[in-house]
């Protein structure tokens, strides 16, 4: 699998982008010597808690429906922004050359609100912060896997291979949380996935000639 910044189409590069400054912030400010302050200012503010929507008081007007989008464009450090810009860089054209420009931003839309919804639902009370771009990833996985099954059989094609994506949904998964920086969540990847199968399910129409790669 080979991607690259300047291949990738606009809505990509934008998202991508807004994460890479964000990141970059934090990063400065480590360089300074005042640590995570910066990342845990950003957390505090854009993070994804839980407890907003279970009568907690928010920081400001509107917190706790700002956050199922500020949290998807937050990481809790470097290796997991770049675990899930590899995967966004891989999987978002994948949606664009599918369905269009407009798609990638409503399948990403659908995908934060099952994965927020989901680890809002089965988080308990204190829970920690969620954020990263995961959600997101995990959604656009969902989509492209449904698309793929459904392709392939239709095609009366062997669905063995698809064994072999389901096995790199597992390592991003696992290869995430040992990223962990105890900001992100399961609950959250399996939202994100499932609402992603939603979507694959909504939008798949006949077999398509693209495929993963």
């Amino acid at each position: 699998m080979y991607v690259s910044f300047s291949s990738q189409p606009q809505p990509v590069r934008l998202f991508l982008s807004v994460c890479l400054f964000l990141e970059l912030v934090s990063f400065a400010f480590m360089l300074f010597g005042l640590g995570d302050s910066m990342r845990n200012f950003l957390i505090a503010m854009g993070g994804f808690w839980p407890d907003l929507l279970k009568g907690a008081k928010p920081i400001y007007p509107g917190q706790a429906i700002l956050m199922f989008a500020t949290s998807a464009i937050l990481h809790g450090g470097p290796l997991h922004f770049f675990i899930n810009m590899l995967g966004l860089m891989w999987l978002g054209p994948i949606i664009v050359n599918r369905l269009g420009l407009h798609a990638f931003w409503l399948i990403a839309g659908i995908s934060t609100l099952g994965a927020g919804g989901l680890y809002a639902a089965l988080a308990g009370p204190g829970s920690i912060p969620a954020v990263g771009a995961s959600g997101v990833l995990f959604g656009f996985l969902g989509t492209v896997a449904l698309w793929e099954t459904l392709d392939q059989y239709t095609r009366g094609e062997n669905l063995v291979p698809l064994l072999q994506h389901g096995i790199v949904l597992l390592f991003i998964n696992v290869a995430l949380t040992l990223a962990n920086t105890s900001t992100i969540a399961w609950e959250a990847h399996v939202g994100g996935f499932l609402a992603g199968v939603l979507c694959g399910l909504l939008t798949w129409r006949r077999p398509f000639s693209s495929r993963w790669t």
